[in-house]
């Protein structure tokens, strides 16, 4: 019987048969190679499973999953985990990059501090045109009283320990949106460590393409987590105010929210266009 692998990468891809390559290569090209791939195609009716199909094609180190219908990232995460082999659980979304050293960096990580159970990076941004705008970076060691303000680690940029997850209860399939934020709220309800490297090694596909999708339900959602997580920690009264935020950012018009955070993770001196221009996206 073969060893399983030390880590086990986790991608939902629904409609994603433009940017699901670009995806695929960032995994093939890491450093650390002890690694498994699992994907589910949740419901596509474009050509993303025909596609993925075509790239894992002979290669072992993918196992493809498919939902018939759209059951939504929580549900098709969960279904990947289940099935994964890894200790630990690296998550990647299915139109952003990994570079090349995030999984050694990660796992080197987990393996010396083995009271931390989850460990995200900082995040370079890129448009349409594949092009890095800024830096999303996030406190490397956020206080409890740091998560009624909104996650506090990036979702996609993360690894964690399989055995944690699966003691925490995996995702909340019940929420479409904002089931990261749930489940940050549960590890840290547990007792259990969440950090972020310094370091950029995750790539996030961010354009005002994407502030389209996000619908007012979905703040709703948010605002259930946030009134969740001041309950259970519990936090001061003066923490209720923070459940104002998700309404406030639904009613500003999106063009002026994007081009708030665009001045706001704005930064000059990074630049990793060279590992767009190499990952072949045909």
């Amino acid at each position: 019987m073969s060893k399983p692998p030390k880590v086990s990468v986790l991608i939902v891809v629904y409609n994603g048969e433009g940017t699901i390559r670009a995806v695929f290569d960032s995994i093939k090209r890491q450093t650390f190679t002890d690694w498994e791939c699992i994907i589910c195609d949740d419901g596509s009716n474009d050509g993303t499973w025909e596609v993925i199909n075509r790239i894992a094609h002979g290669d072992t180190r993918f196992r493809l999953l498919r939902n018939e219908i759209n059951r939504g990232p929580a549900y098709s995460r969960n279904r990947c985990a289940n099935v994964a082999q890894g200790e630990y659980i690296a998550i990647q979304d299915a139109d952003d990059i990994s570079f090349p050293d995030r999984l050694d960096e990660q796992v080197c990580y987990l393996n010396a501090f083995s009271d931390v159970s989850i460990v995200g990076a900082y995040a370079g941004l890129f448009n349409d045109a594949k092009q890095y705008w800024g830096i999303s970076k996030v406190s490397e060691y956020p206080e409890k009283k740091d998560w009624v303000k909104g996650p506090q680690v990036i979702h996609a940029s993360v690894m964690l320990r399989r055995k944690d997850f699966e003691s925490v209860g995996q995702y909340n399939e019940t929420l479409f949106k904002a089931e990261d934020y749930d489940l940050w709220v549960r590890f840290i309800a547990r007792g259990y460590r969440i950090t972020s490297i310094p370091k950029v090694l995750y790539g996030v596909h961010w354009d005002y393409s994407d502030y389209r999708r996000k619908k007012m339900k979905h703040r709703w959602s948010e605002i259930r987590v946030r009134h969740k997580a001041i309950k259970t920690f519990p936090l001061p009264l003066y923490c209720y105010f923070y459940l104002l935020k998700p309404l406030f950012l639904g009613l500003l018009p999106l063009r002026l929210l994007y081009f708030y955070h665009v001045w706001r993770f704005k930064n000059g001196n990074f630049s990793h266009n060279d590992i767009l221009k190499d990952i072949d996206e045909k």
